[in-house]
C-alpha cells in the first residue's frame, strides 16, 4: 500500500493541477464562447438587414426620382445574398479575433489581427467597386435618356460606353484602395478604354450619319419651302403638311408620306404652284 501511495501521489498532484488550471481557464473559455455567440447573432442580424436594404434600393431610388439602381435583368437577390454573406463573415472574423485574444492564442490572434487591420481597405475597395456597378447603370440610363432623339443603335452604344467608362474608373479606384499595385492595371485599362472609346466613336459616327444628314437637310428645307406648297421629289408628289427635325410630311394621293430630309440633297426636287395660285 505504501508503494502504491508513492506512485499515485504525483498522478494525483498532476491531475489536481490540471483541474485547477482548467477551472482558472474556464472564465476565459466561457467569455470566448459568449463572444462567438454574440458575434454569430450580430452577423446574422446584419446579413438580414443588408439583404433587405439592397432589395429595397430600386424602390427607394424610384421615390427619389433617380430611376432604377440595378439594370433590367440584374439578379438583385443574388447580389444581396453575396454582399450579405461577405458582411456576415467579416463580422464573424472580428469576433473570432476577439475570442482568440481572450484565449491567449497569440500566434493565431496575431495573424487575425493583421488580417483585420487590412479589412477596412478591402471593404472600402469592394464598396467602391460595387458603387461603380450602380453608378455605371445610372450612367447608362442617363446617356440613353440624353440621346433619346438618336437612332436606337446609337443610343445603346452611348449608354454602354458611359456604363463601361464609369465602371472601369471605379474598379481602378477600388483596386488601388485595396492596396494592389495598379500601375500595370492602369496601363491595360487605358489601352482597353482607348480601344473601346475609339470603337464607340466610329460606331457613333457611322450610326448617326443618316440622322445628321436628315437634320442638316431639314434645316435648309424649312427655308426653301413652305407649308401648303406642292412639291415633287423623285416619285413623290404632294402638298407639304409640316416639317419635323429630320423630315418633311407630304399629303399624297396615297396618304400622308414622310420624306427624309436628306433626299432633297440626293435627288432633284421641284416646286409646283398651288391650285389657288394658278387660279389667281
Amino acid at each position: 500500500m505504501e508503494m502504491m501511495f508513492d506512485w499515485s501521489a504525483p498522478i494525483v498532484a498532476a491531475a489536481s493541477r490540471m483541474l485547477q488550471d482548467l477551472l482558472e481557464y474556464l472564465p476565459q473559455l466561457a467569455g470566448a464562447l459568449a463572444t462567438l455567440l454574440i458575434g454569430w447573432l450580430v452577423a446574422r442580424i446584419l446579413r438580414g438587414l443588408t439583404i433587405r436594404l439592397i432589395g429595397g434600393l430600386d424602390r427607394f431610388s424610384d421615390i427619389l426620382g433617380w430611376g432604377k439602381f440595378f439594370a433590367r435583368g440584374t439578379n438583385k437577390e443574388a447580389i444581396a445574398r453575396i454582399i450579405g454573406n461577405i458582411l456576415y463573415w467579416v463580422v464573424i472574423l472580428f469576433f473570432l479575433t476577439s475570442a482568440t485574444n481572450m484565449l491567449g492564442m497569440s500566434m493565431f490572434s496575431s495573424w487575425l489581427d493583421r488580417l483585420v487591420d487590412h479589412l477596412p481597405n478591402v471593404l472600402s475597395g469592394g464598396l467602391i467597386i460595387f458603387a461603380g456597378v450602380i453608378f455605371g447603370n445610372l450612367a447608362h440610363d442617363a446617356a440613353q435618356t440624353a440621346a433619346q432623339n438618336m437612332p436606337p443603335r446609337t443610343r445603346s452604344l452611348l449608354g454602354r460606353g458611359a456604363q463601361i467608362f464609369t465602371l472601369v474608373t471605379m474598379v481602378v479606384i477600388g483596386v488601388d484602395q485595396i492596396g494592389v499595385d495598379i500601375t500595370l492595371l492602369i496601363t491595360v485599362m487605358a489601352v482597353v478604354t482607348g480601344a473601346l472609346l475609339g470603337g464607340l466613336a466610329i460606331a457613333f459616327s457611322l450610326g448617326s450619319r443618316t440622322f445628321v444628314s436628315n437634320l442638316i437637310g431639314a434645316r435648309y428645307l424649312s427655308k426653301d419651302y413652305r407649308v401648303g406648297e406642292r412639291i415633287r421629289i423623285g416619285q413623290i408628289e404632294g402638298v407639304i403638311l409640316e416639317f419635323t427635325n429630320v423630315s418633311m410630311v407630304v399629303e399624297t394621293p396615297e396618304g400622308r408620306t414622310t420624306v427624309p430630309a436628306k433626299m432633297f440633297g440626293e435627288e432633284a426636287s421641284s416646286l409646283i404652284q398651288r391650285e389657288n395660285s394658278d387660279a389667281g
